[in-house]
């Protein structure tokens, strides 16, 4: 029976042992950390002084802003500049499509009640006189009294045809 072959089997202890000794700061010459529960010396500012240097943090910071500024200030210029070429590159316009349009001032009724009475009597005419409802005198119109008159007490179902 063979065996799987699998890689070297102490390499990765070794790796985590190698980070925790770095990390640790014995392979680096640093002395071990205090404890975090140790009391500390009232001279002490309080925080690592080594670690962070509070000037080039400013000046990075600075730099930054004025990274960003100098690049919006770009951008705006860019775009103002590329407008206005294009602006030239236009054609020149016509006198015909600078002129300002005016519309037509609107229809208002001078007296609309007028015009309503009018209307009005002009339905009520056509619906109480007789008269065609086409050009070709093929349909008549009579009243609507009239045609109540007709209609009451009569079947409103169509009549049979006569027998020949």
């Amino acid at each position: 029976m063979r065996r799987a072959v699998r890689g070297p089997t102490g390499l990765i202890p070794a790796i985590l042992a190698g980070l925790t000794l770095r990390g640790s700061g014995l392979l680096n010459g640093r002395p071990p950390r205090p404890a975090a529960n140790t009391q500390r010396h009232p001279d002490d500012p309080g925080h690592e002084t080594r670690d962070v240097n509070v000037r080039n943090t400013v000046l990075v910071m600075a730099g930054l802003a004025l990274a960003a500024l100098a690049v919006v200030g770009a951008m705006v210029w860019l775009m103002g500049t590329f407008a206005a070429s294009q602006r030239r590159a236009l054609p020149t316009l016509t006198p015909q499509q600078t002129t300002r349009l005016a519309p037509p001032p609107p229809n208002l009724q001078a007296d609309p009640y007028a015009d309503l009475d009018r209307e009005r009597a002009e339905a009520a005419a056509r619906l109480s006189g007789y008269g065609y409802r086409d050009e070709a005198h093929t349909r008549a119109r009579i009243p609507i009294g009239r045609a109540m008159d007709l209609t009451v007490g009569r079947s409103l179902e169509p009549a049979e045809p006569a027998a020949r």
